[in-house]
């Protein structure tokens, strides 16, 4: 019921952006050329030549809402991360627009211009719309999905973590309309309706129609005799597997030849989405290389008058797979900084650093030759911060999970970095941080880091 109600609310975001998107354009078109709020001085055009622009506008508009898993629906949704997705939609959609019919104009494919303060007026009149629509729909939905299908009562087999865990998530439907009842356990407590031979009697009492299995693996006797007593009842059978013990990253479902297989390694960041991801650093890489060229040609200067040595420092840092690459900063120490101290992170006010290499360090500038690290493809412009092979052998030891870092691409910047997780800040928490990029990763979080990084503009660990 979930996964069908799931999909019948995609379709209808997605109709409703399409609803929205019509919406806005008619809108546009009345603000642009008859509201008397904006000058025409090239005077009115014919609507029939704009309608041109619509189709182009629905197909970007909903690709780029399929690329970010607009329409793989994550219920209770962050609010902001909505909009900001929106607004990064329409801002695309428009310049895609843009681009498209500067090229059709300029070829002679079509004989009209597209009003640039049209589409300046139409992005954020498309952010106002989708989101006004999404808003309307989403209550429409849940007030007809309540109508049709009443309340499904839940029980919960099991009282552990992975049963308090399906609970919290179970909450996140009420819109849909589950209601979780209770906890199917031995002994009493709160929640707890009755033992795993109650099951009969729960379910007559309490008007039951779903139990969710959620218990251990070594209850697997238990969990047969649930099954068996739940299908004579006619209730709906959901399992929980007990695999979040075992995963390492994210568990996906997988078929080979028809049977089941649970990756219990799964992320996100693989196959095409990879692909978009090279290339967008590729492209950034490259733009910020020659912006940056000016800023870097001054720091050598600067560098070479300060201190004797250098102008780069190249260092061992792991990356993708546990992977060795030298990565390339401005130098910021006097040479020869770790011949007493052995590899150490850098502490506040370290007497190694240059006059220069503070200033450098204060605003992030010795950071930017890594854009050459991300240009031959040893790092990406957001990741997991990469850390030496020397300290990693030891974090590896006493840290779980911190070598499933290494399953992406090394960062310039990264989730924690934007969190304010830097430095000698802890590195459990750290790390919770970089499982969770790994697991959720899009494009728009990417997009998103960046974003933060450039409002916070120091964005690194002060590491050696």
């Amino acid at each position: 019921m979930i996964r069908k109600q799931r999909e019948q609310l995609a379709r209808l975001f997605a109709g409703s952006d399409l609803l929205a998107i019509a919406i806005g354009f008619l809108a546009t078109f009345w603000l642009r050329f008859y509201s008397g709020l904006l000058r025409v001085p090239k005077g009115i055009p014919r609507f029939s030549s704009y309608l041109i622009i619509v189709p182009f506008l629905l197909a970007i508009h909903l690709v780029y809402f399929s690329y970010q898993g607009f329409y793989r629906f994550k219920l209770r949704r962050n609010r902001l991360d909505d909009l900001f997705s929106v607004i990064l939609n329409s801002a695309a959609s428009t310049f895609t627009v843009l681009l498209v019919f500067s090229y059709l104009k300029s070829y002679g494919f079509i004989r009209f211009e597209i009003s640039h303060v049209f589409l300046l007026v139409y992005a954020p009149v498309a952010v106002l719309s989708l989101s006004i629509c999404r808003a309307l729909m989403f209550k429409a939905f849940r007030r007809l999905a309540l109508a049709r299908n009443g309340v499904s009562r839940v029980l919960i087999a099991g009282c552990g973590n992975l049963a308090e865990i399906t609970a919290a998530n179970l909450a996140k439907y009420g819109h849909f309309g589950l209601e979780v009842s209770g906890f199917l356990a031995p002994g009493a407590g709160t929640g707890i309706l009755g033992g795993y031979d109650e099951l009969e009697k729960v379910v007559k009492k309490h008007g039951i129609t779903d139990l969710f299995v959620a218990l251990p693996l070594s209850e697997y006797d238990t969990i047969m005799k649930l099954i068996e007593n739940a299908n004579n009842l006619l209730l709906d059978i959901r399992l929980v597997p007990d695999i979040l013990q075992l995963a390492s990253l994210k568990a996906g479902l997988e078929h080979i030849e028809g049977l089941p297989i649970i990756n219990l390694g799964d992320i996100p960041l693989e196959g095409w989405p990879a692909l978009s991801k090279r290339l967008f650093d590729l492209l950034i890489a490259l733009i910020g290389l020659v912006f940056f060229l000016p800023a870097f040609a001054l720091t050598a200067l600067l560098l070479k008058l300060d201190s004797a040595g250098p102008v780069f420092y190249r260092q061992m840092r792991l990356g993708l797979d546990g992977r060795i690459f030298r990565m390339i900063k401005f130098r910021t120490m006097v040479c020869n900084a770790e011949k007493e101290t052995g590899p150490i992170w850098s502490p506040q006010n370290d007497p190694r650093v240059t006059r220069v290499g503070k200033f450098l360090r204060k605003l992030s500038i010795d950071e930017l030759p890594q854009l050459i690290n991300v240009l031959i493809g040893d790092m990406s412009l957001v990741g997991p911060r990469p850390e030496r092979p020397e300290l990693v052998q030891k974090f590896k030891q006493s840290i779980p999970r911190y070598m499933l870092r290494h399953r992406v691409k090394a960062g310039m910047t990264g989730w924690a970095q934007v969190h304010g997780l830097r430095g000698n800040t802890p590195l459990d928490k750290r790390i919770e941080f970089d499982i969770y990029y790994i697991q959720n990763w899009t494009f728009r979080l990417d997009l998103e880091i960046i974003f933060r990084t450039i409002l916070k503009f120091r964005f690194i660990d002060r590491t050696l």
